[in-house]
This record gives C-alpha cells, sequence and structure tokens, in this order.
C-alpha cells in the first residue's frame, strides 16, 4: 500500500524538473550568441581597439670584429736590367778583351791574309796599349814613395842588411819579454811531435831566456827526460781548449794567457807567434813591435781607417784622398820610418 502511494510523487517531481529546464533554455542559447553590432558601439567606430604592444625586437648583438694580422708589404720589383750591356768602346781595352779572340779564331778558320793581318794589328794594337801601361807604370812608382815598395824595403843585399837589423830588434824584445812571460808546453809522452818540438823549446830558452813551464796530459815525463819539472794535468788543458799536442801558449803572470800553437812550430815562426801574441795582448808597445819588422817604413794603405763613405767620381780628388790616407799611415805612431834604419 505504501508503495503505490509514492510513485505518484515520484512523477510529480520529474515533472517539475523537466519544466524548469525547459524554461531555462532560451535564455543560455541567447548568452551563447554572439554580440551583436548595434552593442558594440562601446568599442568605437569600426572597433578600433589599440592591437597589444609587441615588444620590440632585441637587437642582434654586433658581430665582433675580425682580427686583422698586419702583413708585410710585398717586396719591391726589383728593376728591370737590360739584358744586353752597352758595347765598350771601339779599340778600348774592354773592346779588344771581348772580341780580339773573336778576330783569332777567325782568322784560324779563314786564313785569309786579310783577316790574318786583321787580327795581327789588333794583336798589335793590345800589345802596344800594355807596354805603355808598364813604361807609366814604372814613372808613377818611381816618382811616389808611397807606390815604390824599396821605401818600405830595400832589394837585393840591402834587404840582408835590413834583416840583420830587424834580427837584433827581434831578439831584443823577446829577451825583455821574457822577464815577464814564459810558454806552458802540454805534451802526451806516446806523442813523437811533442819529443821533436822540445829541442826547440830549450834553445828558445837558452837564447832569450823563456821559461818553459812542462805540463803532462798522461802524467808522464817525455822521452829523453826533457824538462824533467814536468808537471800533471790539473784541468789547465780542458780550461784552455787544448785538443792537439804539443801545445804552446804565452803566460803572463798573474792571469795572462795567450794560446801559440797547437801544433810543430820552427823557432822562428815561434819567436814571430810569441810576439804577435804579446803585440795583441798589449805587453809589448806598438813601436817595440815595429821594430821587429824588416821594413824601413810602414806604408800600409788601410781602407778601415777613416776612408769616406763615398767615392769622390773625379779621379784627380780621389788620388788625393788615397795619397793622404797613405801620408796619415806613414805618421801614425806605429810607423817605423823614424827608428828603423834606412837604407844606404
Amino acid at each position: 500500500m505504501l508503495l503505490r502511494s509514492s510513485e505518484p510523487r515520484v512523477h510529480q517531481w520529474q515533472s517539475v524538473l523537466l519544466t524548469l529546464a525547459l524554461l531555462q533554455a532560451p535564455f543560455l542559447a541567447k548568452a551563447a550568441e554572439p554580440t551583436r553590432f548595434y552593442e558594440r558601439r562601446a568599442e568605437g567606430w569600426f572597433w578600433y581597439q589599440s592591437e597589444p604592444e609587441i615588444a620590440p625586437p632585441r637587437p642582434a648583438e654586433p658581430e665582433p670584429a675580425p682580427v686583422v694580422i698586419p702583413t708585410a708589404p710585398p717586396p719591391e720589383a726589383a728593376p728591370i736590367i737590360d739584358p744586353t750591356p752597352a758595347e765598350p768602346a771601339p779599340l778600348s781595352a774592354a773592346w779588344l778583351r771581348a772580341h780580339l779572340d773573336d778576330y783569332r779564331l777567325q782568322a784560324i778558320d779563314d786564313p785569309r791574309p786579310t783577316r790574318v793581318a786583321l787580327y795581327l794589328y789588333l794583336q798589335k794594337l793590345a800589345l802596344d796599349k800594355a807596354s805603355r801601361f808598364t813604361e807609366t807604370f814604372q814613372r808613377v812608382v818611381q816618382s811616389d814613395p808611397y807606390l815604390d815598395e824599396t821605401t818600405r824595403r830595400p832589394v837585393g843585399n840591402y834587404a840582408n842588411l835590413l834583416n840583420r837589423v830587424a834580427g837584433e830588434q827581434r831578439e831584443q824584445v823577446l829577451q825583455t819579454l821574457a822577464k815577464e812571460a814564459g810558454i806552458w808546453l802540454f805534451y802526451r809522452s806516446d806523442c813523437p811531435y811533442c819529443a821533436a818540438q822540445a829541442p826547440v823549446l830549450r834553445l828558445l830558452a837558452e837564447r832569450q831566456g823563456f821559461t818553459v813551464q812542462a805540463i803532462a796530459l798522461d802524467g808522464r815525463p817525455l822521452p829523453g827526460g826533457a824538462f824533467p819539472d814536468f808537471r800533471p794535468d790539473a784541468g789547465q788543458a780542458q780550461r784552455l781548449g787544448v785538443v792537439s799536442t804539443p801545445a804552446l801558449f804565452l803566460v803572463r803572470p798573474p792571469d795572462g794567457v795567450a794560446p801559440l800553437a797547437q801544433g810543430l812550430l820552427s823557432l822562428t815562426d815561434l819567436e814571430q807567434r810569441i810576439l804577435l801574441a804579446a803585440h795583441e795582448a798589449g805587453w809589448i808597445d806598438a813601436d817595440s813591435f815595429a821594430r821587429t819588422k824588416p821594413l824601413v817604413a810602414d806604408l800600409t794603405l788601410d781602407a778601415s781607417r777613416a776612408f769616406p763613405t763615398t767615392i769622390p767620381e773625379d779621379p784627380e780628388a780621389f788620388l788625393a784622398l788615397l795619397r793622404e790616407q797613405a801620408q796619415g799611415n806613414a805618421l801614425a805612431p806605429d810607423s817605423t820610418s823614424a827608428d828603423s834604419p834606412a837604407a844606404p
């Protein structure tokens, strides 16, 4: 009974809900319709709305400037040189040197009298030019003491006199030097050249008074008992750069050392090297060293002394420059003209 009484109520509520849904449908449809034209007049004519601002594009970062590596400028083009040099003046020495042999070969290939005579005349011209040059050469040398080699050193028997005087001066200078300098001899006992050098050193010690100190690289004496007061090497050879024996050094206490040779020397060569080494080291003065030379006057023309950087174009000016240089050398302090004997 109770179940039957509740069914009419359920149907009643369903009818009410359906009626409400139908009543709300027009309103929902109206809200979903798009807004009509006349309902949007508040937005402005033609609906000019301000467009949303667009952020300006971020400027691109500038690319780093390329690194420019400096390059050396291209080398200047070499001047164009005419491959054909100018022809020398006809019949000049240069022309004869370039063409005389050609005329000789032509005469050999075609020995007609004309060609042979032409070659012979050209040859005579060249010989006559050479003869005139030789004669003038001799006259100029005789008239200019700076060009005459007999001014520096006489010839013939007078040269022997000059050699004798120079030898006396050399011995005097060597004997003076021997009072303050000596000779070191580095040797090996099995070195035959060292044994051959020993008598020369003994003669030098006897004649000039030099003290000779022998230094044995192997700690053993020389054959024959030469220089018995030898000393074993204590590193001096390595410090002095000894690479061969016999090795000779000129030594001046307390610390002066000048190399002479690493090999055999005759007595004359040894004395000359001693003088040269002492002069280079400043142990003998220039005047003493000059007196040991067999020269009357040292008229050496040295281009390294105060010569100008440009050469005069005028031959007379160029000649005057060279003569002035020769005179300056003759009057220099190391000249021997004032102290050396003149040739009779």
